[in-house]
């Protein structure tokens, strides 16, 4: 019994280390940059100015294009993030393929930039990538311009599913749904949270719906916490909820989520020709990130079905779940305590 005891608190201790290397006091790991890129005073000079936040902005310098040269650099911290300054001067003026590459690895950026010799473009504005080197800025794209739709698709792909797999809050409750039920009722119970989400998404993205930030993310931790007890209760024995309630309670839930993926697509700095397929595709490519974090826990619990030992007379797999759940439901309260605290300084 001793032994069948200590492996239940390994598994506790296990998740929560996991939970907590992977970013517990930053739940949603999202950096996003502002880009901006501005013409000098003087010919082929030019200004481009980056606000980023201050975790990924150490001091490191940027890659211009061939023939420019970088003549001064400002760097001024402001709270959380981190303004740069940086003025260079080009030989020539700037080739179709020219691009400058940032150091600092972001998530995604929004770009802006005025210098187009033909007066009567309009300014170039559109979402970057991030990459595992940092943002790609092409400069060299001087004159603003429809995308083909194939370019837009993945790019917004990318980024729903990097922000799904980067938000730990979202991934922990959706755990709890993997941990829940199984076959049949995990994918209803999927659906209605992807239903949920994507209503409200659409709705915030298009500023149909607008809620306060801080509120919203602690929400989002204390929808956590409520499902991690839901699990627990039904796999304890101690509860059995109707599907409806548990269909509607889940769905409500999506709604919360929803407004917190708006506010990551809408800090990528959509271009308005692009807002449709950008909402359509980001939000896709979260439900592909989805489902893939699914698959993995679910394959990650098949295997654990295959261990014969038991755990204070439960199954080993069922055991694990337990634990699971208990070190989500731990994660999930942190959150919200971490996050009403930040509503001051929000």
């Amino acid at each position: 019994m001793a032994h069948e005891v200590g492996m239940t608190k390994w598994w506790v201790l296990a998740l929560l280390a996991w939970l907590g290397l992977g970013g517990a006091a930053h739940a949603d790991i999202f950096f996003s940059e502002d880009i901006a890129l501005m013409r000098g005073e003087a010919a082929n000079s030019y200004e481009l100015a980056v606000t980023l936040p201050e975790s990924i902005a150490e001091p490191a310098p940027v890659v211009l294009p061939a023939g420019c040269r970088q003549t001064a650099l400002i760097r001024q911290p402001d709270g959380a993030r981190v303004h740069y300054a940086i003025s260079f001067a080009c030989a020539h003026a700037f080739r179709a393929d020219d691009v400058i590459r940032t150091p600092w690895k972001a998530d995604g950026a929004r770009y802006t930039s005025n210098v187009s010799s033909d007066p009567i473009d309009d300014q170039v504005e559109r979402s970057l990538a991030g990459t595992g080197e940092g943002i790609v800025i092409p400069v060299g794209e001087t004159a603003a311009g429809t995308r083909p739709l194939g370019e837009i698709a993945v790019d917004y792909l990318r980024q729903g599913m990097w922000h799904i797999w980067l938000g730990w809050d979202h991934l922990c409750f959706v755990s709890c749904l993997a941990l829940l039920a199984r076959g049949r009722g995990l994918l209803s119970l999927v659906t209605a949270f992807t239903v949920g989400h994507s209503i409200s998404l659409a709705l915030a993205f298009f500023d149909v719906v607008r809620a306060p930030i801080p509120p919203v993310e602690a929400g989002i931790a204390l929808s956590i916490v409520f499902m991690a007890r839901e699990a627990l209760q039904v796999l304890e024995g101690h509860s059995h909820p109707s599907f409806r309630r548990n269909m509607a309670v889940v769905a409500g839930f999506g709604l919360l989520h929803g407004l917190g993926f708006a506010t990551a697509l809408r800090e990528l700095g959509v271009a308005p020709g692009e807002r449709a397929g950008a909402l359509v595709f980001f939000n896709l490519g979260v439900e592909i990130g989805q489902l893939v974090f699914v698959a993995a826990l679910l394959a990650m619990l098949a295997g654990l079905r295959q261990i014969p030992r038991k755990v204070r007379g439960r199954p080993f797999e069922q055991a694990a779940r337990i634990a699971m759940l208990y070190g989500v439901g731990i994660v999930g309260a942190w959150w919200v305590f971490d996050r009403v605290l930040a509503f001051g300084s929000a």
